[in-house]
């Protein structure tokens, strides 16, 4: 095209101005000629550059376009192009099989009703020749579900998951179950609520039967509780109809103390404790029983009403404790037995039988008095108002106060017994101390006193010995059945120290006694004798006594009888005790230093006082006398 014809072009185009509007969906398009001019030169071919300008590709009406070429239609709103609108597809819905319009009875798995899926849409296709989505058709809304879900088979298909009447509204698709069931959370019970039926034959005991195996209550059922519903029309109780078997845990083997393992006072009936009696020995002999296990008990098998079998608990063994010088019971291994007499004391599990108990500190409130079957050792002291008791020997190696020691064999302290007084020591055996002070000491054997004995009452049956270091015996009472050793007895300040030798106190003591009693013993003979004399003065003047005065006779004759067997008793014993004192009477006093005045020594049955200090001598029994001979003489 030259020049000329490409400015007419362009001059006519300006003639018209070609006005394009979209409708929001794409889906129509409007075309508009505006004339700028009186006498406007148009074509169709504006147009279809105006169109194909904005993109507008499917859908242009050609008959327009016909129309606009043989017709200028100015200022009108002309409808050019469009596209095609997707088709919506239709939706799904609920279709029931059974009449919701009344109360209907359904069985467990009956089908209700059938899901019609949506179908899909249409799509389209704008005037740009762009595809419009398809709008597919919804899915129906299924109401809430009660006792009703989706088959497995069809999950297209609703089914009731019990017998019951249907409920369909606008919320929920409901089936009442005839029957309601409550589990409890172990299992062990079933309750069950049965509705009241619409009609009487809507379900009976046989259909309740039936949904407790279909609920899988097959253990514990109560049949009698089954028919007591219907029979009963107890309708709308929740009410128990099946129980479980409860299981019985096996029971643990136990253990069983034949002492006491815990350290703790003793308490009286009126709930006072004794904080000196803590428990702290337990004495046993050997083969006693000192403890016993018992086997574990079985337990019983459970069940649930699902019959579901619950296994019971095992009950565990309780071992047998072991130990030293603890034995099995050759009889019953279930028992343990001491090997030994001793202390029986638990260790952890084990049981431990010692023949020597060891106080670690002091006998005190601590550990409460001891008494024990063995031997003792106190590494502490013994403390004032304790006691210290045991069957064989006695070590301690601290200080003995105002305490009482108690020995079936030897007593050994390693320092002192010292106190006010309150203190004492038996012993059947040694005892073997330091020193003492101002205490008591009895023993069936020798007493050996290290360094000083003052002020303290002594009984051997043994011999006293006081003679290491210093040696020496001051003040008190001395009873030494086979005689005296020391150092120095008495001081410069003529302390009154008295020294008892070959006299056996216990047995002087009973010969006393015997004594007193053969005193009264003779007092009644004579009061007896005074009695019967008046009895036969009376007779010798009346002839006849009264029958109750010659009762009174008699009486006196068999008194006096029985005054005569028992002083003649009385007699023997003394004269055999005293045979028993006269094989002492070779004890000796000896004196390695020197003895003061203020001492007196008794020899069997013969007694002096020293009125002189004397040095290196000793003393010994004569028919006459008690003699002072020097030590160099002694054979």
């Amino acid at each position: 095209m030259n020049e000329k014809g490409k400015i007419e072009n362009e001059k006519k185009s300006k003639d018209v101005e070609v006005s394009v509007e979209v409708s929001s969906d794409y889906t129509e398009a409007y075309i508009t000629l505006i004339p700028s001019s009186e006498s406007p030169d148009f074509s169709v071919d504006d147009v279809r550059k105006a169109l194909s300008k904005k993109g507008i590709k499917f859908g242009i009406k050609e008959e327009v376009l016909i129309i606009l070429g043989d017709e200028k239609k100015f200022h009108e709103k002309i409808l050019i192009a469009t596209g095609v609108e997707p088709k919506k597809g239709k939706n799904g819905e609920i279709r029931y099989l059974v009449d919701t319009e009344k109360t209907v009875k359904i069985k467990n798995g009956e089908k209700i009703a059938e899901i019609i899926p949506p179908e899909d849409g249409i799509e389209g296709l704008t005037i740009f020749e762009k595809k419009i989505p398809a709008i597919d058709g919804e899915t129906a809304k299924i109401p809430n579900l009660v006792n009703v879900d989706f088959s497995e088979d069809n999950p297209d298909i609703l089914i009731s998951k019990t017998d019951g009447y249907l409920v369909v509204n606008k919320v929920s698709v409901y089936v009442k179950p005839f029957f309601e069931i409550e589990i409890s959370k172990d299992e062990h019970e079933a309750f069950i609520t049965v509705h009241k039926p619409v009609n009487d034959d809507d379900f009976g005991s046989e259909d309740l039967k039936q949904f407790l195996k279909d609920n899988n209550i097959v253990y514990g059922v109560k049949e009698e509780a089954i028919e007591n519903i219907f029979q009963k029309k107890r309708f709308e109780q929740s009410i128990l109809i099946a129980t479980g078997q409860r299981v019985i845990d096996g029971k643990d083997g136990e253990i069983k103390y034949y002492f006491d393992p815990e350290v703790k006072a003793k308490v009286d009936e009126k709930g006072n404790v004794n904080y000196k009696e803590l428990n702290l020995i337990q004495n046993v002999k050997k083969g006693q029983k000192i403890v016993e296990v018992t086997p574990p008990v079985e337990g019983v098998e459970g069940q649930t009403v699902f019959g579901k079998k619950i296994p019971p608990k095992i009950g565990k063994p309780y071992p047998l404790p072991a130990g030293k010088n603890a034995e099995p019971d050759p009889n019953n291994p279930n028992i343990l037995t001491a090997g030994i007499a001793g202390h029986v004391m638990l260790k952890g599990r084990n049981i431990e039988v010692d023949p020597v108990f060891i106080i670690k500190e002091s006998v005190d409130f601590s550990t409460g008095n001891i008494d024990y079957i063995g031997s003792v050792i106190v590494n502490g002291d013994v403390k004032s108002g304790f006691s210290v008791k045991a069957k064989n020997d006695i070590e301690v190696n601290g200080i003995v106060e105002d305490a009482v020691i108690e020995a079936g064999g030897n007593v050994l302290l390693k320092t002192g017994f010292v106190g006010r007084g309150d203190g004492k020591i038996f012993a059947v055996g040694k005892v073997m101390i330091k020193f003492c002070e101002n205490e008591s000491i009895i023993s069936e054997d020798d007493i050996i006193i290290g360094e000083y004995l003052m002020h303290s009452n002594i009984q051997t049956k043994g011999k006293l010995n006081v003679t290491e270091q210093k040696g020496k015996i001051v003040g008190g009472e001395i009873f030494a059945i086979k005689g005296v050793e020391a150092n120095i007895i008495g001081n410069q300040n003529y302390t009154p120290t008295k020294i008892f030798v070959g006299i056996n106190k216990e047995i002087k003591e009973k010969i006393n006694e015997k004594k007193s009693l053969l005193i009264k013993n003779l007092d009644r003979e004579k009061e007896v004798e005074k009695a019967t004399r008046m009895l036969m003065r009376r007779k010798l003047i009346k002839k006849e006594l009264p029958e109750d005065k010659k009762e009174l006779f008699d009486k006196l004759k068999q008194v006096k009888e029985d005054i005569e067997k028992e002083r003649n008793k009385l007699i023997s014993g003394i004269e055999n005790l005293e045979k028993e004192l006269v094989k002492f009477k070779d004890g000796i006093v000896k004196v390695f230093d020197v003895v003061y005045p203020g001492t007196s020594i008794t020899i069997f049955n013969k007694q002096m006082e020293v009125n002189e200090a004397l040095k290196n001598v000793f003393y010994k029994y004569t028919e006459k006398e008690i003699l002072a001979v020097d030590l160099s003489e002694l054979k």
